[in-house]
């Protein structure tokens, strides 16, 4: 199988292109902005507790707003077409990665409880952790998608056919979604490990994205990511602590070091796996 994701339609490194990017930011960030200071200042509840996270959820719209413009009016690309590239949603492909990826996160939080079985606490009742999963599933999954439409989707497209090819547009927008992390908690709390985590998680969306031709393996990840964030397992200091969310285990303090080399284990794994599936293929 040919791997030719992100070069039709093209988007090409160019002024016009970076443009795009720098309005599609100011349309993500001030559309933000604004939405949250309206319904913070009409509706005072949404400042705190879950309607705070479904406020803050919503309004990735801005972002999915942003690349639609940008894509529709800049590149004349229909949206259809930039996301799935004139092909239909795989949806066996997204729920295939979703199940691999969240099966992993439950070994390695099942590793991390018997290497460090004082760092956890039960944390689970049943019906309202049912509830709130049933509010917020549909919301991580849309906010899922849009940092993958985003980052995967338009950046990943822009960077692919400059001199870098694969490799150097896969190294920039990890770089930069780790940037646009950078005011997360764990980024800023522990060290070099934080944004090396940032690093890696996005360096292997964009391996996955390449190899398996579009964004729907990605979103599968990354939705099975946010969704053991926010349902699983909670710790201090995470982005969305205070926000309402109900999990099945706490972790009183994260252990970033351990996290990192949990995602390297994981991507090893999957190049392993890539490997000898290749090596299959042309036997």
């Amino acid at each position: 199988m040919e791997r030719n994701y992100g070069l039709q339609p093209p988007i090409p490194f160019s002024f016009k292109s970076v443009a795009g990017f720098l309005l599609i930011f100011i349309i993500w960030q001030g559309g933000t902005l604004l939405w949250l200071n309206l319904l913070h200042t009409l509706m005072p509840v949404t400042r705190t507790g879950l309607p705070s996270l479904i406020t803050l959820y919503l309004s990735f719209s801005f972002l999915i707003f942003g690349v639609y413009v940008v894509t529709r009016f800049f590149f004349k690309i229909p949206f259809r077409v930039f996301l799935f590239e004139g092909k239909r949603p795989n949806f066996r492909k997204f729920s295939v990665y979703f199940a691999w990826y969240f099966a992993a996160l439950i070994l390695y939080l099942l590793v991390d409880i018997a290497v460090h079985p004082q760092a956890f606490a039960l944390h689970f009742d049943p019906l309202p952790w049912l509830g709130v999963l049933m509010v917020t599933a549909p919301l991580i999954f849309f906010q899922s998608a849009a940092e993958e439409i985003m980052f995967r989707g338009y950046m990943y497209r822009m960077f692919r056919s400059s001199r870098g090819g694969v490799f150097g547009s896969i190294l920039v927008t990890s770089l930069i979604f780790a940037l646009l992390h950078g005011f997360n908690p764990e980024m800023l709390r522990y060290g070099v490990f934080g944004p090396l985590y940032y690093v890696l998680a996005a360096f292997f969306l964009g391996i996955v994205a390449y190899r398996t031709n579009g964004l729907a393996a990605p979103i599968g990840i990354h939705f099975a990511t946010n969704i053991f964030n926010t349902s699983i397992w909670g710790y201090e200091t995470s982005t969305l602590e205070n926000m309402g969310l109900q999990n099945i285990v706490y972790r009183h303090t994260l252990d970033m070091r351990f996290a990192f080399f949990g995602i390297f284990a994981i991507v090893i794994s999957y190049g392993v796996f890539q490997f000898f599936q290749q090596k299959r293929n042309r036997s």
